[in-house]
């Protein structure tokens, strides 16, 4: 993790549960990883409506996800993606529940749950880079009704755990490949372009733009509480920092978009979820049924692409140690292709066909003892 630090990120307490998970059997991450997943969408559901389950959201929730997410396999599936990404966002919506009971019901954690929520916040604002601008930002949202509108002064846990999280964001941002690797060239024209890409990727995530406009018009006209109004605003804005702040990064990968995506779905959440107790109920029935119908249309193709390239990865896999154990010195294996960005390896190098000097090609190499690997 030293050495991490000084080439790749400063994502430590990430990568080296990455580290430790490569260490254990796979089925040990394929089973935490479907725990974290499903977790990730209780958060939401709890985060948008604490009063009850809501199986209209939670079935909405997963269709944007499936719909919605660029390059999902990355993401959901892919070890190190995973645990990048999914993870963190699953941790960041724990992160948020306190101060959403906070805001909408006036409540306050135990004082066990608050000493434990400041070291908690130290290792989740040390976990990624635009995560943690988009809880600061969504902390400090938080805030201003205390101090300017019910003239309160903030609680102790709050201001610690807002502390504990600056902390961890700058033992991560100060790792000395943070410098080298992660932050875009400082020149207004770079970041000008940086902004623009950001906004094209933003602008995937359309549905829910469109959407937030009408249920927040909905919710103000049924009288929905300033409260979950307000909620659903402090969300919205998360997204937004969380998402732009890749401007200064030194490229955005589809993958790093993920935040922003889960944040706008629990700010379009918060609505939805208000609604179905109004007589505008027919509306996020009606969106939810167009989500599912994409999601029943998207799945299996997802899902037959993930079986299909997962058994050519199996083959492969089989295929080049026996050639090893044969005492081959140049392997050649089919260079397997996803037609979707649901497998864990689309977008991500593989074998390169033409340089078996190429790094995916060495170090595939080294893992499973042979001279050389190439594909075709």
């Amino acid at each position: 993790m030293a050495a991490h630090r000084q080439t790749m990120n400063g994502r430590v307490i990430a990568h080296a549960l990455v580290q430790l998970f490569l260490m254990l059997p796979k089925t040990v991450f394929d089973v935490v990883n479907a725990a974290v997943f499903a977790a990730l969408l209780r958060l939401i559901c709890r985060l948008c409506d604490r009063r009850r389950p809501n199986a209209l959201l939670l079935l909405t929730a997963f269709g944007c996800l499936w719909v919605l997410q660029p390059d999902f396999g990355q993401v959901f599936l892919w070890l190190d993606g995973s645990i990048n990404y999914l993870w963190c966002a699953a941790l960041s919506l724990l992160w948020l529940l306190p101060w959403a009971a906070r805001l909408t019901e006036g409540k306050s954690p135990a004082k066990a749950v608050q000493l434990l929520y400041v070291p908690f916040s130290f290792v989740v604002g040390a976990y990624s880079e635009n995560a943690t601008v988009a809880l600061v930002a969504m902390g400090l949202c938080f805030l201003l009704p205390e101090v300017f509108e019910k003239k309160r002064r903030p609680e102790l846990w709050a201001l610690l755990s807002l502390a504990a999280m600056m902390l961890g964001f700058f033992y991560m941002m100060l790792a000395p490949a943070e410098s080298v690797n992660k932050s875009a060239e400082m020149r207004l024209a770079v970041l000008f372009e940086n902004f623009l890409e950001t906004g094209r990727f933003y602008l995937r995530f359309w549905p829910l733009l469109l959407s937030f406009p009408l249920l927040y018009c909905l919710a103000i006209k049924n009288g929905v509480s300033r409260e979950s109004r307000l909620l659903s605003l402090v969300l919205l804005f998360g997204s937004l920092a969380g998402h732009f702040v890749l401007t200064f990064a030194m490229y955005t990968a589809a993958r790093s978009t993920y935040i922003g995506l889960i944040l706008l779905l629990c700010a379009d959440g918060v609505l939805f979820s208000s609604l179905l107790e109004t007589r505008s109920r027919a509306v996020p029935a009606a969106l939810c049924a167009v989500c599912l119908a994409f999601t029943l249309y998207l799945l299996p193709v997802g899902v037959r692409d993930i079986i299909r390239t997962h058994a050519a990865l199996q083959y492969n896999v089989e295929l080049i140690r026996e050639c090893a154990a044969d005492g081959e010195t140049l392997i050649q294996v089919p260079r397997p292709y996803p037609d979707t960005s649901y497998p864990a390896f689309a977008g991500l190098p593989y074998l390169n066909v033409e340089d078996p000097g190429d790094w995916p090609n060495v170090y595939m190499a080294k893992y499973y003892g042979a001279e050389r690997i190439i594909g075709y």
